[in-house]
């Protein structure tokens, strides 16, 4: 197992286990040695997630909190790609797009210099310095509150001036969905730029690996049927979620 991969298990079993556990608990959850998981617990408590204690840790904010965007970037990596490699089929030369600060979508923001004439607006702010280095891409970033977590721009400034523009296809991922309650978030000022990107484009899309299916967070966003379509890593998963958007809505 990977280094990442354990330290979400273990932030996973806290979350489940009531947020206070031991080395012992953590060591046969994830199995792995006191002293590997001792190290993993320096490491999240230095990304602000966790406080260790006399021989285990608490979680610092609960489930719905969001883990940092450089840790979320190397979850699922090759998921993201398959992915983005999907959503990618959509976009054509000349584009306008929204595109949120997720990883999920930042891992698409890859593929658009294979297109021409380009424009991009997003409040994700290494989204927007990837961006910068393409020379077919237009680079609109929106402005607002800077969210350490995310590296995301939020609140009024941000919504307002996505408000300013229209787009093509806006791309956006969550912190958990399902059929049955729709999209979710764990911060209400994520949630309120999304709905401004799904308020301003012709068609949504929403970008999830399959861990964040059957998971619910604070903030409600939207209803599936208020996206174009659902992109997962697998297709089976894509096809169910599809039948509630607009994609394959039933007649």
């Amino acid at each position: 197992m990977l280094a990442y991969e354990r330290k979400q298990q273990i932030l996973d079993y806290m979350r489940e286990r009531g947020r206070v556990v031991t080395v012992e608990q953590l060591c046969a959850a994830v199995f792995a040695s006191g002293a590997t998981v001792r190290r993993d617990l320096r490491e999240l408590e230095e990304s602000k997630l966790i406080r260790r204690t006399r021989g285990g840790a608490i979680l610092v904010e609960g489930s719905t909190s969001e883990d940092p965007l450089a840790f979320r970037e190397n979850q699922n990596a090759m998921k993201k790609q398959i992915i983005a490699d999907m959503a990618s089929r959509h976009i054509s030369d000349g584009m306008t797009l929204f595109l949120d600060s997720s990883s999920t979508v930042f891992a698409l923001a890859r593929t658009l210099d294979r297109f021409t004439n380009i424009k991009v607006i997003t409040n994700g702010l290494k989204t927007s310095l990837l961006l910068s280095e393409f020379k077919n891409v237009k680079v609109f970033c929106t402005g607002g509150t800077l969210r350490e977590n995310s590296k995301s721009l939020v609140g009024e400034t941000a919504c307002g001036y996505i408000d300013r523009f229209n787009a093509d296809i806006a791309f956006m991922s969550c912190r958990g969905f399902s059929i049955e309650r729709g999209v979710s978030e764990a911060s209400e000022e994520e949630a309120a730029v999304k709905r401004r990107y799904l308020a301003n484009c012709k068609k949504a899309i929403l970008l999830c690996d399959l861990s964040k299916m059957n998971v619910d967070f604070l903030c409600k966003l939207a209803a599936l049927s208020d996206y174009y379509e659902v992109i997962t890593e697998r297709k089976e998963t894509n096809d169910l979620c599809n039948q509630y958007t607009q994609l394959h809505r039933p007649n």
